[in-house]
């Protein structure tokens, strides 16, 4: 007999808080002014009629005050299994006429077969989302909820698929009304049944792959009523008695064969055994079947109450059953197995994939969408500062993969896909002057997009993935599969999610929770066979180089494990002024380009900075709006005059060391800079000026010199006739 549970006599509101967050928290289709049940019993009558309700945002109140009512013995607490209106009443239990909503499908298995009710829910390919352990004393109870992707509305539908499901799974019958309670999890589980012990109930919210929530049409027919059909089985089997090669169906290698009950279903054999019809035969051939479908003993002898005839006693039924399966596991050689309630199945064993062939042909190809900046299966993580145009990138991006358009990014489009932009920032209105700013500038045709790219706003409706509890664990919300779905459903090969920060509540700096929010985003990427790009902000640069940021892993804001999870990381920047020195470029127009470097390739070889330059178009509105158009910001010149430029270059070098405040060959000297300075006067190419001066100081016609002596200023400083070495003996072949 199974040992008592020792007494708990305190609530969990932990677990309390977990339930309540997956049954009423996310997507709620518009029902989230509904309100939450909580009722409990008087603890002298049992009588269950008091009640109070909560808007779906005082879920921390709710629990608080549950938690507080579940403290004095004998009260029980329980939950509305779904929304009620508005304007129900307070302080009053709730009917089923005061139902509005019902996020979750729900059943009470209040009887000893919980284990084969969750085998038959992952044959039917419909796994419950969340399961509540409300008693493991004398036999585990459980109610098992399923989170719907729109909540249902329509009472008598939502009643008839509860019935579904209670009669698939052995349920309670009466537990299928929308005006429902039950218990609560994480609550004391007082005692008000004869045989029970005082237990605490259990959250169990598996993380094993299993869908987050279900369609509503999906679940009506994986319970669909199949006409006779036993609880495990989706038809009646027929077999007068157990072949000596049966063996469990969950044993590896093992041949299952097909166990029954005659030409009864288990149904009916029940219904003999408790009328007391040839009670031996019926139980034996009910455990035959039971050892067929892979019961352990535990849950097998769990079911002597429920076949206990009248004037005998449950421990007369438990020796008989245990005499009963002693001799079936012998005369067919079943094991018994070991079932756990709530658990994901075990991961394969580990073993060592030994290499003994290569076909390098054969290994299957990376599939890059765009460039080497998205491919599918993996996260890219584009960093930039505010202004830079991050978001006006993720929609270029977004056409280009969408149009096949290679000119938006100055990228190759490997593959044209599909693509969705989810910017939780900006309203939908200034998405589309975005997007109608994009396709003005390159006549982009709307037949080429329509149906094909997806632009949503947060200001709409905002996108939350995950969220940190007060333990520091990170919450796994709705959305994130509900994208999932929408992606796969879709075929949408590129996401775009704009900004990062804003898709979850956990701290950004915190490396543990960070990760688990990017690996969900990776998840979406493999699982969906997608690219995803992830928007991200800076940090703050270090004041004495701000531009050091550039194609650096360390400009990403917040925790590093994003870029640790990220197998591509791209940063924008606007154009520094050492940039615009080096290139030549006015600094006029130094703020109209960007530059995009790789911080992070993973996959790919590391390219140097492309450059986008600020356009701003005119759209149909009126509204001036920005693009980012691939381009290289170097000045056009004719080809390189080396004589004149090594004449302005000396003379620039000497006029400056007479001056006082002579030049330098170092790019970090800015307006000292002798190429950049020499390149804007006579309009030359800085790279062509650094040439000419590294063979003037290969040939000792310049050098370096400390200047001033008190604060050892070094600048450039032609080289007397007399003092320059020998021809032949200087490294270069530059004479006077």
């Amino acid at each position: 007999m199974t040992s008592a549970v020792q007494p708990i006599l305190d609530p969990d509101p932990e677990a309390m808080r977990r339930q309540l967050e997956h049954v009423f928290l996310g997507d709620l289709d518009g029902a989230h002014d509904g309100l939450i049940e909580l009722a409990w019993n008087d603890e002298r009558t049992g009588a269950l009629s008091a009640a109070e309700l909560f808007s779906t945002d005082r879920i921390d109140d709710l629990v608080e005050r549950a938690a507080a009512l579940n403290r004095t013995p004998g009260v029980n607490v329980y939950v509305g299994a779904a929304l009620r209106k508005p304007l129900a009443r307070q302080a009053k239990r709730s009917t089923d006429a005061d139902f509005l909503a019902a996020s979750c499908l729900w059943a009470d298995v209040d009887s000893d077969v919980v284990a084969p009710a969750i085998a038959s829910c992952k044959r039917r390919g419909v796994p419950p989302t969340m399961t509540v352990v409300t008693g493991r004393y004398p036999h585990t109870r459980a109610q098992m909820w399923w989170r719907l992707d729109v909540p249902a509305r329509d009472p008598a539908a939502l009643r008839a698929l509860c019935a579904n499901v209670a009669a698939a799974l052995g349920g309670d019958p009466s537990v299928v009304n929308p005006g429902r309670v039950l218990r609560l999890g994480g609550s004391v589980a007082w005692p008000t049944k004869d045989g029970r012990v005082l237990e605490r109930t259990e959250v169990h919210i598996p993380d094993d792959g299993r869908p987050r929530e279900y369609f509503f049409e999906q679940l009506s027919r994986a319970f669909a009523p199949t006409g006779g059909g036993d609880l495990l089985t989706s038809e009646p089997r027929r077999l007068s008695s157990p072949p000596p090669e049966i063996q469990p169906e969950n044993t590896p290698g093992f041949r299952v064969s097909g166990l029954a009950i005659g030409s009864l279903s288990v149904e009916s054999a029940v219904e003999a055994v408790r009328r007391g019809d040839r009670w031996h035969d019926h139980v034996v051939r009910l455990v035959a079947h039971w050892l067929a479908r892979g019961w352990s003993d535990a849950e097998i002898l769990a079911t002597a109450e429920s076949l206990t005839l009248p004037g005998y006693t449950h421990d007369q039924t438990r020796r008989d059953l245990a005499r009963m399966i002693d001799g079936g596991r012998r005369k067919w050689n079943i094991p018994n197995p070991r079932h756990e309630v709530g658990d994901s199945d075990p991961p394969p064993p580990l073993d060592i994939s030994w290499v003994d062939r290569l076909n390098a042909a054969m290994i299957p190809r990376r599939r890059w969408l765009i460039g080497s900046f998205a491919i599918r299966g993996h996260v890219t993580v584009l960093v930039a500062p505010p202004g830079a145009g991050k978001s006006t990138l993720g929609i270029a991006l977004a056409t280009a993969a969408a149009t096949g358009r290679e000119d938006l990014v100055g990228e190759t489009v490997h593959e044209s896909v599909k693509s969705w932009v989810w910017n939780n920032e900006d309203d939908q209105d200034e998405l589309r002057r975005r997007l109608a700013a994009v396709v003005q500038r390159w006549s982009i045709e709307l037949d080429t997009i329509r149906n094909r790219l997806g632009l949503n706003s947060g200001a709409d409706r905002p996108l939350l993935v995950a969220r940190a509890g007060r333990d520091g664990a990170v919450a796994r919300l709705p959305d994130i599969d509900a994208i999932a779905e929408r992606v796969s459903a879709n075929g949408i090969g590129l996401l775009v999610v704009d900004p990062f920060v804003e898709t979850h509540e956990v701290d950004e700096n915190d490396n543990a929770q960070i990760k688990a929010v990017a690996v969900m985003w990776r998840e979406i990427a493999r699982r969906c066979d997608c690219a995803v790009v992830l928007v991200h902000h800076t940090g703050k640069p270090p004041a004495a180089a701000p531009d050091a940021w550039a194609g650096s892993l360390s400009a990403s804001r917040g925790a590093s494990s994003l870029g640790g999870v990220a197998r591509i990381v791209r940063t924008l920047f606007g154009m520094s002024e050492r940039d615009a020195d080096k290139l030549g470029l006015p600094p006029e127009d130094r703020h109209r380009w960007v530059r995009l470097d790789d911080a992070k390739a993973n996959l790919s070889l590391s390219e140097s900075a492309k450059w986008f330059r600020r356009e701003s178009v005119t759209i149909a509105n009126g509204d001036e709006v920005g693009v980012l158009v691939p381009g290289d910001p170097k000045p056009e010149t004719p080809s390189a005059d080396f004589d004149a430029i090594r004449e302005a270059l000396l003379d620039a070098i000497a006029k400056a060391w007479n001056a006082g405040d002579p030049l330098s060959q170092r790019p970090q000297a800015k307006d000292r800079y002798a190429p950049g300075k020499v390149a804007r006067a006579i309009g030359a190419a800085v790279n062509d000026v650094e040439t000419v001066l590294i063979r003037l100081m290969s040939a000792g016609v310049v050098r370096e010199e400390v200047f001033n002596s008190n604060t050892k200023k070094r600048g450039l400083r032609i080289v007397p006739f007399d003092e320059r070495p020998p021809p032949g003996e200087a490294s270069g072949e530059e004479g006077e």
